[in-house]
């Protein structure tokens, strides 16, 4: 516990000096002045494409959209701030704009984890679209992201079964197995399945795959190429068993340090614009990804729609315990689900 607080502490310190020299070599100016120079922390790697794919486009179109007024500075690879403290950075000043993961934070963004429940959607964009619509309906959801300005509100691609020395074709196959989970609502209905979930950063599965402590991994097809999953995975279950919920967040004291023209040139960019950007750099990668892992030798299969009523029924305690969970605490879980099935059918 000492070790990671001071690790912590070590990353803040760091961040506090970067942000202090790029603020004495440009200069951050006023809501009345002719420029903003804005940082943006994330936790994702300088060649990953969502530095490179996301951030970079988000980044050019605002400085265009600004006639080059604002101007952003990216920093990937958690330079600013640990990998979970990207939101919090941008709440306390560390950065301008953040860009993570919400799962990384248990138990602060309760309403948005609606994306993570089995067979909401498949697709990166259409996930995404369906996660704005909800932010923008459901004032709880405005008030988990209430201490910032959202930029972009997302989810991956569909999470996908990926196991090494075993194919899982029915729940039953995935008795005993060891898979690492990315989030609570995953533990819940791997657990139904009779697996036993095991928590661990993105960074550390392909070790894990390769050196068999965990049997396998539930994640979105992209991270087979971002994290070299390809060369390990001898299997993939295609069920469309989740997904993942990122934000991109600006600091309130940023957002309202520019002038209205400016603030106006990003409201056009940010929100239902960015979520549908990002969730189409994803799709793309994802398509790309499975064919690299097709070429690796990875043996596919995907469950009917007769087998998928077996998986259904098997993980809808998982579903039912998230509402439970979350009307027991005032919030509107029935109703913010209900809503996500029906966006997901139109």
């Amino acid at each position: 516990m000492v070790r990671c607080r001071s690790k912590k502490l070590f990353t803040m310190l760091n961040a506090c000096v970067l942000v202090m020299l790029l603020g004495a070599c440009t200069g951050k100016s006023s809501a009345s002045g002719t420029e903003e120079d804005l940082v943006f922390s994330h936790a994702f790697p300088a060649n990953h494409i969502f530095e490179t794919n996301v951030v970079q486009q988000f980044k050019s179109e605002t400085e265009e959209a600004t006639d080059g007024t604002v101007m952003i500075t990216s920093f990937p690879g958690n330079q600013l701030a640990d990998t979970d403290g990207h939101y919090e950075a941008a709440v306390t000043g560390i950065s301008d704009m953040g860009f993570s993961v919400h799962s990384y934070t248990p138990n602060q963004f309760p309403l948005t984890s609606v994306m993570e429940l089995p067979f909401i959607s498949d697709k990166a964009v259409d996930g995404s679209k369906i996660l704005w619509q909800l932010y923008q309906e459901f004032p709880a959801l405005q008030e988990e992201h209430g201490d910032v300005v959202p930029l972009w509100l997302s989810t991956s691609e569909a999470g996908q079964l990926f196991t090494v020395g075993k194919q899982v074709k029915t729940p039953e196959d995935l008795q005993g197995m060891q898979i690492r989970s990315p989030s609570q609502e995953a533990n819940r209905w791997l657990e139904e399945l009779g697996a036993t979930p095991v928590s661990m950063p993105m960074n550390d599965v392909y070790e894990a795959l390769e050196r068999g402590v965990v049997d396998g991994t539930v994640a979105p097809p992209h991270t087979l190429l971002d994290y070299s999953l390809q060369e390990v995975i001898d299997y993939v279950t295609v069920g469309n068993f989740y997904m993942t919920t990122f934000y991109g967040v600006m600091s309130e004291s940023a957002y309202e340090s520019m002038n209205h023209t400016n603030q106006n040139a990003l409201d056009q960019i940010r929100g239902e614009y960015m979520s549908s950007l990002y969730g189409e750099v994803v799709d793309e990668r994802s398509k790309e990804a499975v064919q690299a892992a097709e070429e690796a030798g990875a043996e596919f299969y995907e469950i009917s729609e007769e087998e998928l009523d077996v998986w259904e029924e098997k993980m809808a305690p998982a579903t039912e315990s998230w509402i439970e969970d979350k009307e027991s605490k005032g919030l509107p879980g029935q109703k913010v689900y209900d809503r996500a099935i029906e966006l997901s059918n139109q």
